[in-house]
């Protein structure tokens, strides 16, 4: 796999998760022995993957793009399939954890995740005053 890219701007998720099937972004600490032991997890479990693109953010570099995520404590993972997030949260698991976590999304039939998804969308469009986002063909938010 080699060294993780760095990211530093939600630009650089966009463009990433729009031009790869599966990414995992590793949200880290340089200074935590957690965060640390979880990128050498993720750098052991990822050669296993070789489709899977990864990533990394560096929590006090770039605090900001992870508090996009709702992330703001290391380690965090992102995980995302065919442009879908997947997972956004603490990343405080085995290798085994993370590698059962990424086979599970791999398993996923993305097109019935999908259609889920816009069900569960009509759904609350129906049911209250939310408006389309307009940055996504799927996305809500709040009316203002």
């Amino acid at each position: 796999m080699g060294t993780p890219r760095t990211i530093s701007q939600r630009a650089e998720i966009d463009a990433l998760v729009a031009s790869s099937g599966t990414v995992l972004i590793d949200v880290a600490s340089a200074s935590e022995p957690v965060s640390i032991a979880f990128s050498e997890a993720l750098a052991e479990v990822s050669e296993r993957f070789p489709d899977a693109m990864c990533a990394r953010i560096d929590l006090a570099a770039s605090a900001d793009v992870a508090a996009l995520f709702g992330i703001d404590k290391a380690p965090a993972l992102l995980l995302f399939r065919a442009g879908v997030g997947l997972y956004a949260g603490p990343a405080s698991f085995t290798g085994s954890q993370l590698e059962a976590l990424l086979r599970r999304a791999l398993a996923l039939d993305m097109d019935a995740v999908r259609r889920e998804m816009d069900r569960e969308r009509a759904a609350m469009a129906a049911s209250s005053s939310f408006r389309a986002c307009p940055t996504s063909k799927r996305g809500q938010f709040p009316p203002q």
